[in-house]
């Protein structure tokens, strides 16, 4: 967080919470509409560029919530939040092959603990053979 200035800390976890919230609740649209003016606010912030892809990536708008994904790990590549996020959405979006390729891209900064669970619990899922049959599958 540290983009968004000690003064606005609260206020933008704040929002976040109540995006959260809205989005439990069925209520996507209104999280993108209360989200939106924190990405103009703090067009420099990784985290509020997070969240936004996770909204827009809920209300189905992914190539929307790619662009905020991407901008993300631009500003923070060492995140594993805003990798995570973004891995979710390409998911989400069918991206397989290009998920992989951003998970792959964080692995070069570290160990990622939320990936190393990800990764178990799909091993214990689909076995060895059904995620290389995922990692190759072509892109639509």
């Amino acid at each position: 967080m540290s983009e968004i200035p000690e003064e606005a800390a609260e206020r933008v976890l704040g929002y976040i919470r109540e995006a959260t919230e809205l989005d439990a609740n069925g209520q996507t649209a209104e999280a993108e509409a209360l989200f939106r003016p924190l990405v103009e606010e703090f067009p420099q912030s990784s985290l509020v560029h997070s969240y936004m892809c996770w909204i827009l990536s809920r209300a189905g708008k992914h190539r929307d919530a790619i662009e905020h994904g991407r901008v993300a790990v631009k500003l923070s590549p060492e995140s594993e939040l805003s990798s995570v996020m973004l891995f979710r959405t390409l998911w989400g979006a069918g991206e397989h092959a290009l998920a992989f390729e951003e998970m792959k891209r964080l692995e070069k900064h570290g160990h990622s603990e939320e990936y190393a669970r990800m990764m178990q619990e799909w091993n214990e899922e689909t076995g060895k053979e059904s995620r290389e049959d995922a990692a190759s599958e072509p892109i639509e």
